[in-house]
């Protein structure tokens, strides 16, 4: 037995109260609270009562919750949650990698430059850094003002911390005066530019999202 649009329309409702607007999920949990009220109306539930339960089920996945691998600080509905941490744990295992391996490795085999050397690398370094929180700053802005949003935009938000590694290796240089690579500014480095990449690929993804719903 199917619902009618009526119906439907009150299950809109409820989780426009419960302030659930992120695009790729909407659709998504309303197909599954529908498929809830029409499996019970089919026991011969009244439209009512199917409902009521099904709120009453779905009520404990709106709580906010956080998580370990997005940080404790950042809170979303545990629908959200969920999702985000499906996405993103391969992205935090590549973020780990990005700094452990530079440093475990610089510190097994120290690597020594020539002056000139290391002040080209330095600056390069310096100067593609600077380009790329110039590019991080510019998607910061542009999801902070969009009101639309994705389980993308989310983690997005979870990552602009992590930027302060790409300043702090930048801050001090990766190679010492003496010519000596240093381990761990440029464990940091590499961490801020895996940091870098990850922020850009949730970015389009967002975008993409934006674009599949059609939501300008």
């Amino acid at each position: 037995m199917e619902i009618t649009k009526k119906q439907q329309q009150q299950l809109e409702v409820y989780l426009q109260n419960k302030d659930f607007d992120f695009i790729d999920l909407n659709i998504e949990v309303l197909d599954h609270m529908i498929s809830d009220i029409e499996s019970l109306l089919r026991k011969n539930y009244s439209f009512e009562n199917a409902f009521k339960i099904t709120i009453l089920k779905w009520e404990k996945y709106f709580k906010e919750t956080s998580s370990f691998y997005l940080g404790r600080y950042y809170t979303e509905s545990k629908i959200v949650v969920k999702k985000a941490i499906k996405i993103f744990k391969p992205f935090y295992f590549l973020y780990l990698a990005a700094y452990i391996l530079p440093v475990a490795f610089l510190k097994l085999v120290p690597i020594q430059v020539a002056e000139n050397t290391a002040d080209f690398i330095n600056n390069f370094l310096f100067s593609f850094a600077a380009s790329l929180l110039c590019y991080m700053f510019f998607i910061f802005v542009k999801t902070m003002r969009s009101k639309v949003k994705t389980t993308y935009r989310f983690i997005l938000k979870t990552q602009y911390g992590g930027l302060v590694l790409l300043i702090m290796g930048l801050a001090i240089g990766v190679i010492k005066e003496n010519g000596e690579v240093n381990p761990f500014f440029t464990g940091f480095t590499c961490g801020g530019f895996a940091v870098a990449f990850i922020c850009h690929y949730f970015y389009k993804k967002h975008l993409e999202a934006v674009k599949k719903y059609k939501i300008l």
